[in-house]
């Protein structure tokens, strides 16, 4: 599958989100980078961390990193406390 990462970053979180090529969601090409054709979103995630820092799913294509990330948070969270 191929995924693509935005290239502008969410206003209000600062992530620059992951897409399957095929998601509805997705930026116009001109505001995207074409990830390498891989297996896994999580393996889409790692290629799209060579380009940016902030990287998250989209909620609706890629759900399990998406949500992912809001468990790795919700951790951080607890630890603080």
């Amino acid at each position: 599958m191929l995924y693509l990462v935005n290239k502008n970053a969410q206003i209000e979180t600062g992530d620059h989100k992951i897409h399957k090529i095929t998601c509805k969601r997705k930026p116009k090409d001109i505001n995207v980078i074409k990830l390498k054709d891989v297996y896994d979103s999580k393996v889409a995630l790692c290629e799209a961390k060579k380009y940016f820092f902030n990287v998250d799913g989209c909620k609706y294509c890629c759900p399990e990193i998406y949500l992912e990330k809001i468990k790795r948070s919700r951790h951080l969270i607890i630890l603080k406390k």
